[in-house]
């Protein structure tokens, strides 16, 4: 066997194999030998049809397993003498195949990338944090005042502003069909119209009425028409908000008085901000570190990150009580193409900066977090036996790899320039809906390129999520040494800026923005959900 490799893309090579002539026809007698049996052939007795006449009959077939064989057989040797090592399975582009003869066959695959780290240790960054001040608390504080709200029923009352209507109503637009709306829950206010036709009525009580809009109605379509409407008043209550003192404190919890519960709000608020600072913190740290270190992906490991998110996106919808396949699946790849190709990027750069520092995890770190785990999740189980199993569904080197992703963020720390710039809340929220533009491709400047549309999405049909099947996998070959860790990593998440979604693709469950972009390393098998981007050695 003879091998030359090819060097098409820095992460795609080719390797083509000719293999001897004699290895050729004893691989065909193994196949003819193999199959003559399995098969019936009319005029002779099973295993005993002549060779030229199976030949003849199951050329394709025989071709095709002599093909495979020798694919299995020497793709992977001849890859790694030739001084590649593959990370996913190989594509056949050329073969020359003929019983007597030398075979040669030309495989396309792909290899990680050479990553040159750029100078990780002089980053100058901006830490934005909300600032928590007393109006931050106070607006909270309403909020749970608000969400605390108790709906108490109305006895031999009637409906007045201010109290909560539930209606079954019937309308008929004037030259339209009849429309009928079940448990309509109404705040009644008597300045609008149909309020002010209820005010006065009792549970169980009917009502006729007819109603005109205005010739100027935001609703062309019942502009200056009449609306006769059937309303039956089913259920009448009053709202009863608690007073913002110490009795509601002690009914959020174990607070002796609203000043304890104050302090409890601000320090969650805090903590909160805190969380979405570094979030912000570590998504702005990649792309920095990305932009100075470019480098070519393989498309495979791209593909299979694709996988990753149709495979949660399908979940998603099915949740929502959608049906996947109506989605678009052609238009969410394109859609998150980016996103993939960025976390591949970061999971092999992360790597690569875990593996310069020597960073590792050890044993008692990996056994703490299970055990956090089990108690925030109260399982019963004995520890060995939980860890057992979690290592078996490679949830523990998940794990692992979460942890030294932690610990690789807070070294690029230890090293950078950070100035925290605090936001009030006007700031703040600015600083949001930036990230929502970007997130939904809408221009923030004037020769920003945002949006899709006009583009070869539109118009696709949607269609089975074949796709959600693995793509082109990543395979481990025999003595697969290619420094690619063999380890089950979480997925990644949205990166805080996004380009738009296509029409047809239902909005995502998360958003992006007030997440940390997360980076996985290049890693194949299925890989459970976490909360940080996993870099493993």
């Amino acid at each position: 066997m003879s091998a030359t490799l090819h060097h098409n893309s820095p992460t795609r090579k080719a390797v083509e194999v000719t293999v001897p002539a004699a290895e050729v026809s004893a691989t065909f007698n193994d196949v003819v030998a193999k199959i003559a049996p399995k098969v019936r052939i009319p005029g002779f007795r099973p295993g005993k049809a002549p060779r030229p006449v199976l030949m003849q009959k199951y050329a394709r077939e025989i071709q095709s397993d002599v093909a495979q064989q020798l694919v299995e057989k020497h793709f992977w040797k001849a890859a790694q003498e030739a001084g590649a090592l593959p990370i996913s399975h190989p594509s056949l582009e050329k073969l020359d195949l003929k019983e007597g003869a030398d075979a040669v066959f030309r495989a396309q695959f792909d290899v990680a990338p050479e990553v040159t780290l750029p100078d990780y240790k002089t980053m100058a960054l901006t830490k934005k944090k909300r600032a928590i001040d007393e109006a931050t608390v106070q607006e909270h504080l309403e909020g749970l005042r608000q969400r605390a709200t108790k709906f108490l029923p109305v006895e031999d009352g009637a409906v007045a502003t201010g109290l909560i209507a539930t209606c079954d109503i019937r309308v008929k637009p004037q030259g339209l069909k009849a429309q009928t709306y079940q448990d309509q829950v109404l705040e009644i206010d008597a300045t609008r119209p149909f309020d002010a036709e209820l005010v006065g009525m009792k549970v169980d009580e009917k009502k006729t009425f007819t109603l005109t809009h205005p010739d100027d109605d935001a609703n062309k379509v019942l502009a200056g028409k009449s609306l006769a409407y059937d309303v039956q008043v089913k259920d009448l209550r009053t709202k009863e908000v608690p007073e913002l003192n110490d009795e509601f404190a002690k009914d959020m919890g174990a607070f002796e008085n609203l000043e304890a519960l104050k302090a409890a709000v601000r320090k969650d608020l805090e903590e909160a901000a805190e969380r979405d600072a570094v979030a912000r913190l570590h998504a702005t740290m990649l792309d920095t570190l990305l932009d100075a270190a470019p480098f070519e992906v393989p498309r495979s490991m791209v593909g299979l990150q694709l996988d990753d998110y149709c495979q949660e996106f399908a979940q998603h919808v099915s949740r929502q009580g959608m049906d996947p396949k109506k989605v678009n699946w052609q238009a969410y790849r394109q859609y998150r193409l980016s996103d993939a190709e960025r976390a591949v990027r970061s999971g092999y750069l992360l790597q690569a900066i875990g593996n310069a520092e020597s960073i590792e995890v050890p044993e008692a770190d990996i056994d703490a977090e299970i055990r956090q785990f089990m108690a925030e999740n109260q399982v019963q189980q004995p520890f060995d036996a939980f860890k057992a199993e979690l290592e078996k569904r490679g949830n523990a080197t998940e794990i692992k790899g979460r942890l030294r992703t932690d610990r690789i963020f807070d070294h690029l720390l230890t090293t950078a320039k950070v100035a925290e710039e605090l936001l009030d809340k006007a700031a703040f929220e600015a600083l949001v809906e930036l990230e929502r533009k970007r997130e939904a491709g809408i221009p923030v400047n004037r020769f920003d390129a945002g949006g899709l549309e006009g583009g070869d999405l539109e118009g696709q049909e949607g269609g089975e999520p074949a796709i959600v099947a693995p793509a082109t996998e990543h395979v481990h070959g025999p003595d697969c040494d290619h420094g690619h860790d063999h380890e089950a990593e979480e997925k990644p998440v949205k990166k805080v800026a996004k380009k738009a979604a296509p029409k047809d693709v239902p909005e995502a469950e998360e958003k992006p923005a007030k997440k940390a972009a997360k980076a996985k390393e290049p890693e194949a098998e299925e890989k459970p959900k976490t909360k940080k981007p996993a870099a493993k050695k």
